[in-house]
């Protein structure tokens, strides 16, 4: 009788930790970021947030990712961190198409698609929003 007493009180830390995980698997993803872009061509306003789960929301819609867009998104997650962090505003350059206003846990940015200086990880966030939108969001 003790014996037994005694393995439901050592178990019973275990079981509890075995709820607590039980209970974070039903929780959502995180968001990994947003980007609302706009423009002044037809199509241009969208919205898209890309989670860890491999999902997107298109303008409220969710979506999967294939693989390479859901690896891409994630390896850009940790590019753009830099950006976010140090609140970049990009000026538009003289003819913008697009508008992007990037939201990330460590801040948010924005930049226009012809904006001098942005650099490569912007440049790939741009094909990367164009590929979801053309491929995924439809």
């Amino acid at each position: 009788m003790i014996v037994r007493r005694r393995a439901r009180f050592a178990l019973a830390p275990v079981c509890a930790a075995m709820a607590l995980v039980a209970a974070a698997c039903g929780s959502p993803a995180a968001d990994l970021f947003a980007i609302a872009r706009s423009g002044s061509v037809p199509g241009a306003d969208v919205t898209l947030i890309a989670s860890a789960d491999g999902t997107v929301r298109c303008n409220g819609h969710r979506h999967e990712l294939p693989d390479p867009l859901v690896l891409t998104a994630e390896n850009l997650a940790d590019e753009i961190a830099t950006p976010a962090s140090k609140a970049l505003r990009l000026p538009a350059g003289p003819h913008p198409v697009y508008t992007y206003v990037v939201d990330t846990p460590d801040g948010v940015f924005s930049y226009s698609d012809d904006s001098p200086h942005q650099g490569t990880v912007l440049e790939q966030l741009q094909a990367w929003t164009l590929k979801v939108v053309r491929t995924v969001c439809r």
